[in-house]
């Protein structure tokens, strides 16, 4: 039988891209997002190797379905919680109803999808994979980010608590943290701020020592490697990939012999 990845936020950024990884190393992915036209263009990409159901991960219904279309074509082998949203959230001028979509979006969506998940491995007797989308934001601060910091350090205490529960059924939980990537939310925010989209882009790229954004399918090359079994014996963990951004405590300016030898 096939193996089967559910990836839910699969309709584009890092989600898309770690779907559009798996299928090429023959998993079967059910892909789930709200954005169903999004859906359609990558089913056109991957063909037969994915399944799309839109709905909300907000709703436990959502991820039934999902698990359910795994379930018809093939054994249930791995879940990636990628979904997420970002809006502007400050504690002095909080709006109460994007808070909540935040939260719930970002944070239930990963909890429920975390819950399907567990449930079908441990009835299937099969010791799945789980990675969760976090973000470097859950242990650094950035401007306007309260309720998506909040969601992402919810995703790492998530990571961690299914790894530890579920690790003697042989379930495996471990997640990525995401730098400063070219996807589109990050495009999003950028359109709100247009005349200082240069200078917030060269911005991204100074977080990285390797001096420029990262894209989406490096971090799915990571999630994918998660979820193999070459990380058999990788749980309850977190990979940042950030370009180094997390490694040092401010920017500062290359040694002259190693700028001179950039890349």
């Amino acid at each position: 039988m096939s193996s089967v990845v559910v990836v839910t936020g699969a309709a584009s950024g890092i989600g898309r891209a770690t779907a559009e990884r798996l299928a090429r190393e023959d998993l079967v992915v059910v892909g789930v997002d709200q954005d169903a036209s999004g859906l359609q263009a990558v089913g056109q990409t991957l063909s037969q190797n994915f399944v799309k159901v839109a709905g909300d991960i907000v709703d436990r219904s959502t991820h039934e379905r999902a698990a359910d279309a795994a379930a018809e074509q093939g054994t249930l082998a791995g879940w990636v919680n990628a979904a997420g949203i970002w809006a502007q959230t400050r504690a002095h001028d909080l709006n109460d109803s994007t808070l909540d979509r935040v939260l719930a979006v970002n944070l239930k969506g990963s909890i429920l999808g975390c819950s399907v998940a567990c449930v079908r491995f441990l009835s299937a007797g099969y010791p799945g994979a789980i990675v969760n989308v976090s973000s470097i934001e859950a242990i650094v601060a950035f401007p306007d980010a309260l309720g998506y910091e909040v969601s992402k350090g919810g995703i790492d205490a998530l990571t961690r608590q299914v790894a530890v529960d579920y690790g003697p059924a042989g379930i495996r939980c471990n997640g990525v943290r995401p730098g400063a990537i070219s996807t589109p939310m990050a495009e999003h925010f950028l359109e709100g701020y247009p005349d200082d989209r240069d200078m917030l882009l060269q911005s991204w790229r100074d977080l990285s020592v390797l001096g420029r954004i990262g894209q989406p399918e490096e971090v799915g090359a990571v999630i994918a490697f998660l979820l193999s079994e070459d990380a058999r014996f990788v749980t309850g963990t977190f990979v940042n990939v950030d370009g180094g951004a997390t490694a040092r405590c401010f920017a500062y300016p290359p040694h002259p012999d190693i700028a001179e030898r950039r890349v």
